[in-house]
C-alpha cells in the first residue's frame, strides 16, 4: 500500500531519501549573533525628558524588567580601579560553544573569528576608544599549572592583523606585554562573587607586575579579555596597571558578558571600602 500510494504522486516504489541540509559553518552563526547585537539601529530622539537608561553605565550589562540598578556590587563601588568595560556580545550560543572549545580545548583556529570580531566592535565604538593611548591583552600564565597558550593574548594578535590600512590602534603585540602573569592562580569560574573576590585579591594580585613603567605612566589603557563576569580580574589588572604603572585610567574591553548569576554573597556587604576613592563616574 505504501508503494501505490507513492506511485500516485509520481515517487515510484522507492521513493529517493530526503537529503540534510549542511548546516553553516559555526563562524557563519558567529558573526549573525555579533551583527545583530552590533547594528540594532539607534532609537530617535523623542521630545521631553531623557530616557531612563536600560543598561549600567560602568558594565552596560541590561537591566532587569522594572530595575534600574546593575545587580553587580563592583560597578557601584567607589573603589573601583576601572572606569567602565564593553563587550561584543553575551556569551550564549553559538558563541560560547566556539569560545569553550577555543579556551578550555585549544581550538586555536578560532583566535582569527575572535580578533574580527574584536576590530568590528572597536570600529563601531571608534569615537568611545579612540583616546586611548594603549590596549593591551589582560595576562595569561604560561607553562606548568597554567595554560597552554596565551589565548587573550593570541585575539589580540589577530585583532591587529585584521585592522584596515590607515585605521591603526596602538595595540600590545610587542616581544614583553605591559603586564604580565607571574604564577599560576585558581579559575575565577563558577565561584560565587564573595570567593572571586577573595581569590582575586589574595592571589591574583600579588602575581601581577607591570615589567616598563614607562610604557604605562600617564597613558590611558584599554585592557581586552575574553570574558567579562563580575570585573574582578579587569579591575586587579586596573590596579596594577595604576599603582605600579602609574596608568591614568583603564578601561576594559570584552569578546563577550557573561550573564548574571545572582548569589547570596553579591551584596553591598560583600564590598566594604577599601579607603581610596578611584573612580569617579
Amino acid at each position: 500500500m505504501v508503494a501505490e500510494r507513492h506511485e500516485k504522486v509520481g515517487l515510484g516504489a522507492n521513493p529517493p531519501r530526503l537529503q540534510k541540509r549542511p548546516q553553516p559553518p559555526l563562524h557563519y552563526h558567529l558573526h549573525c549573533v555579533f551583527a545583530v547585537t552590533m547594528t540594532a539601529p539607534p532609537r530617535p530622539p523623542v521630545p521631553g525628558p531623557a530616557p531612563v537608561a536600560s543598561r549600567c553605565r560602568v558594565c552596560e550589562r541590561p537591566f532587569t524588567a522594572g530595575t534600574s540598578r546593575c545587580p553587580n556590587p563592583l560597578c557601584a563601588s567607589a573603589a573601583r580601579w576601572f572606569r567602565w568595560n564593553i563587550a561584543a556580545a553575551e556569551r550564549s550560543g553559538p558563541l560560547e560553544v566556539a569560545l569553550n572549545a577555543y579556551k578550555y580545548r585549544g581550538a586555536r583556529e578560532w583566535a582569527p573569528v575572535f580578533g574580527g570580531m574584536l576590530v568590528e566592535l572597536m570600529e563601531r565604538r571608534r569615537h568611545l576608544l579612540r583616546p586611548f593611548d594603549l590596549i593591551t591583552a589582560s595576562p595569561t600564565f604560561l607553562g606548568r599549572r597554567g595554560r597552554e597558550f596565551d589565548h587573550t593574548r593570541s585575539m589580540l594578535v589577530e585583532a591587529a592583523r585584521h585592522v584596515p590600512c590607515g585605521r591603526g590602534w596602538p595595540f600590545d603585540t610587542g616581544p614583553v606585554p605591559a603586564i604580565v602573569k607571574t604564577r599560576p592562580t585558581p579559575r575565577l569560574a563558577w565561584l560565587d562573587h564573595r570567593e572571586r573576590r577573595r581569590v582575586a585579591e589574595e592571589q591574583l594580585r600579588p602575581a601581577l607586575d607591570v615589567p616598563d613603567r614607562s610604557r604605562t605612566a600617564g597613558r590611558r589603557i584599554l585592557v581586552v579579555d575574553d570574558v567579562f563576569t563580575d570585573g574582578r580580574t579587569l579591575d586587579e589588572v586596573a590596579r596594577a596597571l595604576r599603582l605600579q604603572g602609574g596608568a591614568r585610567e583603564v578601561c576594559g574591553l570584552a569578546l563577550c558578558r557573561q550573564p548574571w548569576r545572582d548569589h547570596a554573597a553579591a551584596d553591598a556587604a560583600a564590598l566594604p571600602s577599601r579607603g581610596v576613592r578611584v573612580v569617579t563616574g
